[in-house]
């Protein structure tokens, strides 16, 4: 994932989208609000049968196509990341183990680095959700 991020900084549709984003804010808080804001409002969850990794390219040209990103929580983690990361915030995923019951990791969100804080944005939930694990690990992009 944390290469994908970092090839889709080459992608010029993601540096299109970086730059409308940015434009549109006045302060870091409220850039990070409108990147939330739109993935949040573009992106259609659906599970993948067979895991595959969606590039942030490809997630883009589905935009383009169909006006909304489908796919499960590390596509657009991934990204997510690549955005955050195309605008000068440091961000890392978090992969977590949500039961007890399970040994592998099935869940991951995006951290970002504001002020000094570490942030949690998850597009797949809703915004202030809390989640509970049993085992979690964070790479930074």
């Amino acid at each position: 994932m944390r290469t994908l991020a970092l090839e889709g900084l080459k992608s010029p549709k993601l540096a299109k989208l970086a730059t409308m984003l940015f434009l549109k804010s006045s302060s870091d808080k409220q850039l990070l609000m409108s990147v939330d804001n739109f993935l949040r409002n573009k992106f259609v969850y659906e599970p993948e049968i067979i895991e595959t990794l969606q590039t942030p390219e490809y997630m883009l040209a589905g935009l383009e196509m169909s006006g909304r990103l489908v796919g499960d929580c590390d596509d657009i983690a991934t990204l997510h990341a690549a955005l955050l990361t195309a605008l000068g915030f440091q961000v890392r995923f978090v992969a977590i183990r949500s039961m007890r019951e399970i040994s592998e990791f099935d869940h991951v969100y995006l951290e970002v680095n504001h002020i000094g804080e570490w942030i949690m944005y998850d597009i797949t939930l809703p915004i202030g959700t809390q989640i509970d694990y049993f085992g979690r690990i964070a790479i930074q992009v």
